[in-house]
């Protein structure tokens, strides 16, 4: 029997990124020759795995699929592994099998329920990313809180226990059947470390840098508090991976926690922190312990607390926005005239000549950076030449 790892959050410690990447390939190569498969338990009792779930995948908006949480386990957790159990074992017994789902870190009751693991002695590894506390209190109010209708003293006050990492994984470690829990320090490198975890050779599979789900730019964000239809709800989070995709924009959300709520997250996790120590992997200690943000409120003094309240995105960030989206809109365009048998049936640069012309009289700058991209799209066509001059002789003389 092959190993099976348990990839168990934390929420907002990359765990979109990791199933981002599982869910690109149908099955991986380890260091060793051995073959491992990314899988993932559903609604219907099924472990699916390979091409059905590489290709479901590439149809959700957050580019990947994901283990079921604890309750949608019916009628129990305990009797859904034994329904699926036969499927899961099939699967590990020719190849390690990789299961994720970032709720999972948070359940001790649930998995103690659970006589599956123990009853077939499987080989099992949890596999745990932790954030310094401060900043994933300030990144989960921007994914949750800030569409919750809370204060943000009681979000803070609420997610101290949350960033209690040591109790959780105290007790994972606990679990009879766990082989290991193992707890790893996230970072820029998230896949290039989750694949030696696992154990992946990496001349076969290449780690991509970007992030998945990582906090919009402030802009947007802003743009959702002023048009709460955008965002009506901590979970309503489809249109933060749809504008992810599609939208390339920098930048990065703002910072609102103060002085006071970062000493107060600072003091009330450092027993926390400390106690780690006995659970973190030993190549990551180290680097934990150097990590001034877990242990000193001095960590965060060049962070200015911005409001949380209802503020309107700058005009320079909507017109970056709205660049950004008509760049979106017409990737998208190309796509499908692509798949057309027809062929493309118009000038792309065409669309931003038109653009250009209509806002010319409101804003003659915003008109000159998109005629300039239909000049990129058709470069040295008259007639955009000529209202480049004319537009840069009008801008010189403001």
């Amino acid at each position: 029997m092959k190993k099976l790892y348990l990839h168990a959050g934390f929420g907002k410690c990359g765990s979109s990124s990791i199933q981002a990447f599982l869910s690109r390939y149908e099955k991986f190569k380890c260091e060793n020759g051995n073959d491992m498969v990314y899988a993932a338990l559903t609604n219907d009792r099924r472990v699916l795995y390979g091409k059905e779930l590489t290709q479901l995948a590439g149809q959700n908006h957050s580019g990947s699929i994901t283990s079921i949480p604890f309750p949608l386990m019916k009628p129990s957790p305990e009797e859904y592994f034994n329904a699926v159990g036969d499927q899961l074992i099939g699967l590990l017994e020719k190849n390690h099998v990789v299961l994720s789902q970032e709720s999972w870190s948070n359940k001790k009751a649930e998995w103690d329920g659970i006589s599956f693991f123990q009853n077939n002695k499987l080989d099992v590894d949890f596999i745990i990313y932790i954030r310094p506390p401060v900043t994933r209190v300030n990144s989960s109010w921007w994914q949750w809180g800030a569409w919750a209708n809370q204060e943000l003293d009681d979000w803070v006050a609420q997610s101290v226990s949350a960033v209690k990492y040591e109790k959780k994984i105290r007790q994972l470690n606990g679990l009879s059947w766990v082989n290991r829990v193992h707890v790893r320090l996230l970072d820029n490198n998230l896949l290039d470390d989750f694949s030696s975890v696992i154990r992946l050779d990496k001349q076969v599979h290449q780690t991509p840098h970007a992030m998945a789900n990582k906090s919009l730019p402030n802009g947007i964000l802003r743009l959702f508090q002023t048009h709460k239809r955008l965002r009506p709800s901590p979970h309503a989070s489809a249109i933060d991976f749809i504008l992810e995709k599609h939208l390339k924009l920098e930048g990065e959300a703002d910072w609102v926690l103060d002085p006071t709520h970062i000493k107060t997250i600072i003091e009330e996790t450092r027993d926390s922190n400390l106690a780690l120590l006995d659970f973190i992997d030993e190549d990551c200690k180290g680097k934990f312990i150097a990590d001034q943000r877990y242990w000193d409120a001095a960590a965060f003094d060049d962070k200015v607390a911005q409001p949380t309240g209802d503020i309107k995105p700058s005009y320079e960030e909507l017109e970056g926005i709205a660049l950004a989206g008509i760049d979106a809109v017409m990737d998208l365009a190309t796509q499908q005239m692509a798949k057309s048998p027809a062929g493309p049936s118009f000038n792309q640069s065409d669309i931003w000549r038109d653009l250009a012309l209509h806002v010319e009289k409101a804003d003659i700058e915003l008109a000159y950076r998109l005629l300039q991209q239909a000049d990129k799209l058709c470069p040295g066509t008259p007639h955009i030449q000529k209202k480049l001059a004319q537009y840069k002789t009008a801008l010189d003389a403001m």
